[in-house]
């Protein structure tokens, strides 16, 4: 439980940093997480914000803290399309209010965490957060940050038009969301692994237009890699669907705490049956084409609590303050 609890806490720390990827400037990073320039030289000691380079790392999102009743609230600031995190102290028990839906926290060493989505169609701006803490209420307002997407038109044949069509599209939908339980043991215990070597081609919460039929969002990352490439699972968990599904196609989820899931779609073969326990890093299968899928290449999907949030920022820990 040290160990665990010591891990947890590293994670913590991790998740507010971002590493500079090659053509980013500080105006972008910035906003991106919802800061400003002048923040962020500031958080990182920047004399000259115009002088940054690739794959320095940079600390992006001060935790904010306030007073409670019988103790202290910790929270990371939310995000369009993000987890957020909080952290309480001075409670035995307690649940979260956001966006109307309800979260709960959970004790580890003396104090309580919680995970919390915003999903990636939420408009940025005030919302509210309702606390509930051994019986007593908290409100308080919080300011959801645009995330900064991109648009992107997706050509499509006329059988991948017609796969959209499909009646069947919405209960495949909600069986993804159903095969994530709500209740089961944290197994994540640091950032993700790479599922895979290969560069992402499509991110998280871009606007797109499907062919001439409709415009949604891109609900995961989507990495480009050879046929057969194996595909790992990010992080330790349990298999709770692994079969061939219609627009997903081969598809795996694996469930990694309460309410926390992570889908790989589109596989050319699976490795792996509902029910095992697999480790961070071991192969769950292999990189296809299958469902609706343009070419080889793996959609990874992170899902709390039923919501679709950017897997990006679990590569660097949780999001937790």
């Amino acid at each position: 439980m040290r160990l665990f609890a010591l891990v947890l806490l590293l994670s913590f720390a991790l998740a507010q940093t971002h590493v500079v990827a090659p053509g980013e400037t500080l105006f972008s990073i910035a906003k991106r997480y919802g800061t400003t320039v002048e923040e962020l030289a500031r958080l990182n000691g920047l004399k000259d914000p115009s002088r940054i380079r690739a794959g320095q790392v940079l600390r992006v999102r001060p935790v904010a803290e306030m007073s409670l009743p019988k103790g202290r609230l910790w929270y990371t600031h939310p995000v369009q399309g993000w987890a957020f995190g909080l952290r309480v102290e001075g409670y035995g028990g307690g649940e979260a209010f956001f966006l109307e839906g309800r979260y709960p926290l959970f004790r580890e060493g003396g104090r309580l965490w919680g995970l919390v989505p915003v999903g990636a169609l939420v408009e940025p701006g005030a919302y509210p957060l309702r606390l509930l803490l051994d019986g007593a209420e908290v409100s308080l307002t919080l300011q959801v940050a645009p995330g900064g997407y991109a648009k992107e038109v997706l050509a499509l044949s006329q059988d991948l038009e017609a796969l959209l069509k499909d009646p069947g599209l919405k209960a495949e939908r909600e069986k993804v969301v159903a095969a994530c339980p709500k209740e089961s043991p944290l197994h994540l215990q640091g950032p993700f692994v790479k599922p895979l070597e290969g560069r992402i081609t499509s991110a998280f919460g871009t606007r797109r237009q499907y062919g001439t039929l409709f415009t949604s969002y891109h609900e995961g990352l989507d990495f480009a890699a050879p046929l057969k490439t194996p595909v790992r699972a990010v992080a330790k968990g349990r298999v709770v669907l692994s079969e061939r599904l219609r627009v997903r196609g081969e598809a795996v989820i694996l469930a990694h705490g309460p309410g926390l899931c992570t889908g790989y779609w589109h596989l050319a073969e699976r490795r792996v049956r509902v029910g095992e326990e697999v480790q961070a890093g071991e192969v769950i299968g292999l990189l296809g084409s299958t469902g609706l899928s343009t070419g080889p290449h793996l959609h990874l999907e992170v899902r709390l609590f039923g919501v679709p949030v950017d897997p990006a920022p679990f590569f660097a820990g949780l999001p937790l303050p």
